[in-house]
């Protein structure tokens, strides 16, 4: 047996683990969760400064809010385009499914078909009848062999016989000369 067989077989069954750098160490998680912390600290700081500053000066937030007001209409005009786009490159994309994909798809179909039939023609036509040639070959081989096998073990044993000179091994006499 193998040696390496067992390990090969163990590799294949047993799912594979991620390597251990995948996983932050604790020191990096610790690291994540300050960012975070701080992040959000300054956040809620920055918020705080601008509610404090548009109460002590309205003439600004007012000024703010005015920009605020058409950023936030700009944005929606290209939201509303965005979505426009997207409205017409789906139906671009119905008419390529419906004018080129469904005939490629028919015409898929028709090749499966037409090679189904060809793989039953040829099974019954001509798979089939040379199996039961080869199979009755076989047969008609095996019962001949058995035979023979039956006629070579009924047969009595002969008796050995043995070896005599002949008259070229008794010191080369030919055509009744000698040498």
């Amino acid at each position: 047996m193998d040696p390496e067989a067992p390990q090969i077989h163990k590799e294949l069954t047993e799912p594979r683990v991620a390597p251990a750098a995948a996983t932050p160490s604790p020191e990096q998680q610790k690291r994540t969760q300050i960012a975070i912390i701080a992040g959000v600290i300054l956040m809620l700081g920055l918020l705080i400064t601008a509610i404090v500053l548009m109460a002590k000066f309205p003439a600004a937030t007012t000024v703010i809010r005015d920009i605020a007001i058409v950023f936030v209409a700009v944005e929606t005009f290209l939201i509303g385009l965005a979505a426009l786009v997207l409205i017409v490159e789906i139906q671009t994309l119905t008419k390529v499914l419906r004018e080129e994909i469904q005939p490629l798809l028919r015409s898929v179909n028709d090749t499966v078909s037409t090679v189904r039939g060809t793989t039953e023609f040829m099974s019954e036509n001509f798979v089939s009848p040379v199996i039961k040639v080869a199979s009755f070959t076989a047969g008609v081989r095996q019962v001949i062999g058995d035979l023979v096998g039956v006629v070579t073990a009924s047969r009595p044993k002969s008796k050995t016989v043995t070896n005599q000179p002949t008259n070229n091994q008794q010191g080369g006499i030919h055509n009744g000369t000698q040498e």
